[in-house]
């Protein structure tokens, strides 16, 4: 049985939309629009000698900080949920369980990735889509696995072989749809300032679930092709279903 790229973004969009999903856009929105008024509030004309502007730059940087990194724990519990099918209540396990050592990885792993990817890009276009593709869910594996991201490139690399063509037609779909929708969101919100720029970044939160979504919907479905004979290919973890 061959990968089946429109099953998993349908498979995607109807994670995104049940309980737990919209609970999560819900959080990464907020966090994603309060960055991004931070980041509006330090904002202050250069050459200013004033103290009290630089402990506020201070304060508002190190704020922004903690959003950023709430946000990478938002994006973790994230793929935990969806791998585990949970839909109606988000398990205090997947917000605890190693979550420092699963962010930390995620960090730098995510900095190593598109090292990795770049500098395959620049040597020439191919090999960089060619290691986007085959080490692209490696986070999945470091969130809903607790690998280190040394391990999940390699695990990343096994799953993705003998699907690495369709799993690009998956990412230039997904991808082409993200870009479409935020375009037609973000250019009429344009001009309502404020208000507008909260309603592109709540699409843009959703827009980011689903991607989350549809990244596990693939996981699964390659689970399943690299493992017909299991009848559950979820690994075990604490609050997932049986």
């Amino acid at each position: 049985m061959a990968f089946a790229i429109l099953n998993t973004m349908s498979e995607g969009f109807e994670r995104t939309v049940q309980r737990n999903g919209l609970v999560l856009v819900a959080v990464l929105a907020v966090l994603t629009v309060m960055n991004t008024l931070l980041a509006s509030t330090a904002m202050e004309p250069a050459g200013t000698a004033d103290p009290t502007v630089g402990v506020l730059g201070f304060v508002m940087g190190l704020l922004s900080f903690v959003v950023a990194i709430a946000s990478v724990v938002t994006m973790i519990v994230a793929l935990r949920v969806f791998a585990s099918g949970e839909t109606e209540h988000i398990p205090r396990a997947f917000v605890r369980r190693t979550i420092g050592l699963a962010t930390l990885n995620v960090i730098v792993g995510g900095v190593v990735f598109a090292v990795i990817v770049t500098l395959g890009g620049v040597l020439l276009v191919i090999p960089g889509l060619f290691l986007l593709v085959s080490l692209y869910y490696w986070s999945v594996f470091v969130a809903v696995e607790d690998q280190n991201f040394v391990r999940a490139f390699r695990s990343s690399w096994s799953l993705t072989r003998g699907s690495r063509l369709r799993l690009f037609g998956l990412g230039v779909a997904v991808v082409g749809l993200l870009v479409v929708v935020t375009a037609l969101v973000s250019i009429p919100a344009a001009p309502f300032g404020i208000v507008g720029a909260i309603v592109t970044q709540t699409v843009g939160a959703a827009l980011t679930m689903y991607a989350l979504a549809t990244t596990v919907s693939a996981y699964d479905q390659l689970r399943t092709l690299d493992q017909p004979d299991r009848p559950d290919t979820q690994p075990d973890m604490p609050g997932t279903p049986a």
